[in-house]
C-alpha cells in the first residue's frame, strides 16, 4: 500500500524519507565519523569525539527507523509521535544554539548546512500533526 497511487500518506512518507536520509543517515554519519577538518572548515567547533559519535550513532539509528517506518503499509501514531518529538527537539536545539551565539563562528556554507538541517527538522516535526488529528493507527 505504500507504493500505490491512492496512498493518502504519500507526503508524510516522502518527508520521513528525506528526514531519515538527510538528518538521520547524513548528519549521523558525519557525527559518527567525526571528520575534524570538515567540521572546522564549516566553522563548527569540534569538541570531544565521544559525544559527537554517540549523537551520530543515535541519529543513524533514528534515520534507519524512519526509513523502515516509511515503508510500512500503515503509519502508526507512535511512529509519528517519535518523529515529531525527535525532530522538534533537534530543531529547538539548533535554534537555541543559534540564538545563544554558540554558532557565531560558522562560515556561509556552515550557515547553509544549519539552515537546511533546521528546515528539514522543522518540517518533519510539523507535517505529521494533521495525520495524528485524523486518528490514524490508533
Amino acid at each position: 500500500m505504500a507504493y500505490t497511487f491512492v496512498d493518502h500518506y504519500r507526503p508524510i512518507r516522502a518527508m520521513l524519507r528525506v528526514d531519515a536520509l538527510f538528518v538521520g543517515v547524513g548528519l549521523g554519519l558525519v557525527l559518527l565519523l567525526h571528520p575534524v577538518a570538515l567540521l572546522n572548515g564549516l566553522g563548527f567547533e569540534t569538541g570531544s569525539p565521544l559525544t559527537s559519535r554517540l549523537a551520530g550513532s543515535a541519529l543513524v539509528g533514528l534515520g534507519l527507523g524512519q526509513l523502515l517506518a516509511a515503508a510500512e503499509a500503515d503509519l502508526r501514531a507512535g511512529t509519528l509521535v517519535a518523529a515529531i518529538l525527535s525532530n522538534g527537539l533537534l530543531a529547538a536545539s539548533l535554534f537555541i544554539a543559534y540564538l545563544s551565539g554558540d554558532l557565531a563562528g560558522l562560515t556561509p556554507w556552515g550557515y547553509l548546512v544549519l539552515l537546511l538541517l533546521f528546515g528539514v527538522c522543522l518540517l518533519s516535526a510539523v507535517l505529521p500533526i494533521p495525520y495524528l488529528r485524523q486518528g490514524i493507527g490508533l
